[in-house]
């Protein structure tokens, strides 16, 4: 049984106060160990005094909001703090933290923090991850882009930009994003987020050098082209990509051939590219593969273009199916921006923003380094477990194990990996899904203005 004494501490707070770190989301504490949000506290160079709001349990909050169904950081510490005086019952007439106290927190917290936290996570995963993400001895990555909404304010307007649509700005700021994920195992190796009008291709580049010589890129028409290829190519990357609608196929000409529909020939990079980039070549090499794909419930004839010409090595249908795995990072965005509440941010700054999506980010790779550890463990295929029921039994787990004695932990801490282990989905090969709703919205008008602007105008 747990018994404190309750004095003051420096801060003028109750002592046993500095033990809401300890009963924190205790279920993920072995993903995200103390120890490396303090390193990236001193890398990051940031000295921070003694607070019940420590940057451990900042950092915890924001991942449990992100993990919370409720989408709310005040919900977030609410959870928190009840599970703190459910294990110290006398503290009950003591105040959580306020919004203020927590907003505070989070303000403090240097975005250089959380990108050093996200390396971390990343890589610890990407080493869990090394017997899964090869094929064929290249190191499968998937690239795609998004966007994600915030609240409407000039700042993050000005900064992140908007789309338009009938002529006009759209209300709300969007901000572009393209991510790197690993396609094995769905763990993101990095991510960049710019303004709205930012190309994806330009944010891809700021993030290129988080990927490994061999590694082989799979994308969309997005990242196709001869100077991107040449691109990939001397940053020693592998590419497979679907060919750009620009590229007339009939017009060139085969140098080997492997078949009527597998062929080997150049590509011109053209003159303006080379104009920009003048260490971009002439010509890139490359290999285009035709095949049959049913896709959104029709058969469609696509062209695919690869570096990787040797078709004993890389027969055409395995990289044609290769390929089909790219719609995983769609799943990853759902994950992201459904499960996780990245898709409408609730930062009111450029910063905030920044963090709050790298909260989303970093509680996406816990989740996944912590579906790793259980398929390791018990021998499943780790894309055969549920996100959603993983994220179920993490919540589920975590006050169970903050209140648990310190011998009962890792029986404890197996217990929970096993349970996610058994969240099997189903398997459902060529799953095709339309981009539709059923229900219909509701029949109330648009609201035009902001709730305030309406209240003043219309509650007298």
């Amino acid at each position: 049984m747990r018994t404190l004494m309750i004095g003051k501490d420096a801060s003028g707070s109750p002592a046993c106060f500095s033990r809401l770190s300890e009963v924190t989301l205790n279920s993920v504490r072995e993903a995200l160990p103390d120890r490396a949000v303090d390193q990236a506290c001193r890398q990051a160079g940031y000295a921070y005094r003694k607070r019940v709001l420590t940057p451990v349990v900042t950092v915890l909050h924001m991942i449990l909001s992100a993990l919370w169904p409720e989408e709310s950081f005040r919900a977030g510490m609410h959870l928190i703090w009840s599970n703190f005086v459910g294990i110290f019952p006398h503290l009950g007439g003591h105040e959580p933290p306020t919004s203020g106290a927590t907003s505070k927190a989070r303000a403090r917290l240097p975005l250089e923090v959380w990108r050093r936290i996200l390396d971390d996570l990343s890589g610890r995963a990407q080493q869990l991850s090394e017997p899964l993400a090869s094929w064929r001895g290249h190191r499968v990555v998937l690239v795609d882009g998004t966007c994600v909404s915030m609240p409407n304010l000039p700042e993050l307007h000005e900064h992140f930009g908007t789309a338009t649509g009938r002529g006009r700005p759209r209300i709300y700021p969007l901000a572009r994003m393209v991510t790197l994920s690993l396609a094995h195992t769905m763990v993101v190796i990095a991510y960049a987020l710019g303004h709205y009008r930012d190309s994806e291709q330009k944010l891809l580049r700021s993030i290129r050098d988080r990927l490994r010589p061999g590694d082989l890129l799979v994308a969309d028409r997005h990242f196709a082209g001869a100077n991107l290829y040449a691109e990939y190519q001397a940053a020693g990357l592998n590419f497979l990509t679907r060919a750009h609608q620009a590229l007339k196929i009939s017009r060139l000409k085969p140098l080997v051939g492997y078949g009527p529909d597998d062929f080997v020939t150049d590509l011109k990079v053209g003159d303006r590219y080379r104009r920009e980039d003048p260490n971009l070549p002439a010509k890139i090499r490359v290999r285009l593969i035709q095949a049959s794909v049913v896709t959104r419930s029709r058969r469609e004839v696509m062209w695919f273009v690869t570096s990787l010409w040797d078709v004993e090595a890389y027969p055409a249908a395995e990289l044609v199916e290769l390929y089909a795995r790219r719609w995983r990072i769609e799943t990853l965005f759902l994950h992201l921006k459904r499960r996780l509440s990245a898709d409408v941010l609730r930062s009111k700054s450029v910063e905030g923003v920044g963090k709050e999506l790298a909260s989303c980010v970093a509680a996406l790779n816990v989740v996944r380094t912590l579906m790793l550890q259980a398929a390791l463990a018990c021998g499943q295929d780790p894309m055969r477990l549920s996100f959603v029921g993983a994220l179920r039994t993490i919540l589920s787990f975590a006050p169970l194990i903050a209140a648990a004695a310190p011998w009962k932990l890792p029986e404890m801490r197996r217990a929970m990996l096993t349970q996610i282990a058994l969240q099997i989905a189903p398997y459902r090969p060529g799953r095709q899904e339309p981009r539709a709703v059923r229900r219909e919205w509701k029949h109330y008008p648009k609201l035009k203005s902001t709730r305030q602007q309406w209240r003043n105008l219309w509650a007298a």
